[in-house]
């Protein structure tokens, strides 16, 4: 799920954003002059997470946090663009567990940088970006939907990529997607404000060898005729590894969605997903799957949302852990845009049970 930009721009920035939107080029869309320009949102997050009951005594603590994600697309020219997107939220874990904390350790970091060129149906791409791998960690509904899916989300790797998509009129929307990366352990993975651990080449792990020695591949459909509002997603990926005594990860991932209306006009958007890793963390022999279900449901401005993660890892000794993730929210979007929801979740890790309750104020602008 999605800093706020409390820094003024400078007077370059102005002048620069001015020339894009005033000043026309030559190239041509048909009879349309096309012009260059700056596009992009803000999205803000409040968060209250009180943890009022867990066997870890530890763990019972409150923290009041922000997220703020800026992202902002330069159009060059009708083909070329560049976008960038920034992180600010807490980008340190608390020096002593078990106290609260009231917007500690926040950082700014460069999420996103990347140049893009569309041509048709094809997109090529080349910087700092996501690698397009499954979806729970983002689209999973409720305060806490996310939550245990963020821990696969592959996110700041340096890579190269391209797609292709296709209408198959009656067989529904398709696009190929194919990328080559590496973990960006660049300067780019600084962090202002408060400085964040940055992982470097030589802590070793799946993905973090410096070149491009990984890659994924993925499909991503929809837009049925016969089967509106569904959409799925499939994706592998393998991970090099150059770390002494470990060896390469693979992963995959698989969901489904689909959002259909029940009479008096309420929508209901059910959502799977089933990830699995072979040699996990780049451990010869260690397996770990995750499944995901979700239920949301609509009515106007309000909002229901049930979801469950659960979590398994086989050890190569055949040892197993297993870990559950539950939520149920509840929200309402104001006339002024402003969203407000409650929630409510439920963890247990190797046996301890933890259970959350969770406040989140979000609210997006748009340029």
């Amino acid at each position: 799920m999605p800093p706020h930009p409390y820094i003024r721009p400078g007077a370059g920035v102005v002048l620069f954003c001015l020339a894009l939107n005033t000043v026309p080029l030559t190239a041509h869309a048909g009879d349309t002059v096309f012009k260059p320009g700056i596009t992009g949102s803000v999205a803000f997050e409040f968060h209250n997470d009180l943890v009022f009951s867990s066997d870890d005594a530890t763990a019972e603590f409150n923290t009041l946090f922000t997220k703020i994600v800026p992202d902002v697309t330069v159009t060059l020219t009708d083909q070329l663009s560049i976008n960038a997107g920034l992180v600010f939220q807490p980008v340190q874990d608390p020096v002593v567990s078990g106290d609260d904390r009231v917007f500690d350790d926040h950082g700014l970091y460069i999420e996103t940088l990347k140049v893009v060129y569309q041509t048709g149906p094809l997109t090529l791409s080349g910087g700092k970006m996501h690698v397009n791998f499954a979806s729970a960690w983002d689209v999973t509904p409720g305060v806490f939907g996310t939550d245990m899916a963020e821990e696969y989300e592959m996110a700041e790797n340096i890579a190269l990529g391209g797609s292709y998509r296709h209408d198959f009129t009656s067989g529904g929307i398709h696009t190929l997607t194919a990328q080559t990366f590496f973990l960006d352990t660049s300067g780019l993975a600084e962090s202002a404000f408060t400085r964040r651990r940055k992982t470097r080449e030589g802590d070793g792990g799946p993905g973090n060898t410096g070149g491009f020695s990984s890659f994924a591949v993925s499909l991503d459909g929809g837009e049925f005729p016969g089967l509106k509002g569904f959409a799925y997603h499939a994706a592998w990926v393998h991970q090099g590894n150059d770390t002494a005594d470990a060896t390469s990860e693979t992963r995959f991932a698989v969901n489904g969605a689909y959002e259909f209306t029940l009479p008096g006009d309420i929508t209901v958007q059910p959502f799977v997903e089933y990830v699995t890793f072979d040699d996990a963390d780049g451990t010869r022999d260690q397996d770990r799957d995750y499944l995901t279900a979700a239920l949301g449901f609509t009515y106007k401005d309000w909002s229901l949302a049930l979801s469950a993660t659960l979590k398994e890892t086989e050890a190569a000794d055949g040892t197993e852990t297993d870990e559950e993730h539950l939520q149920v929210s509840a929200g309402y979007t104001f006339p002024i845009g402003v969203g407000l929801e409650l929630g409510y979740k439920h963890t247990r890790n190797a046996g301890t049970d933890t259970d959350t309750f969770g406040t989140l104020l979000t609210y997006e602008l748009e340029f």
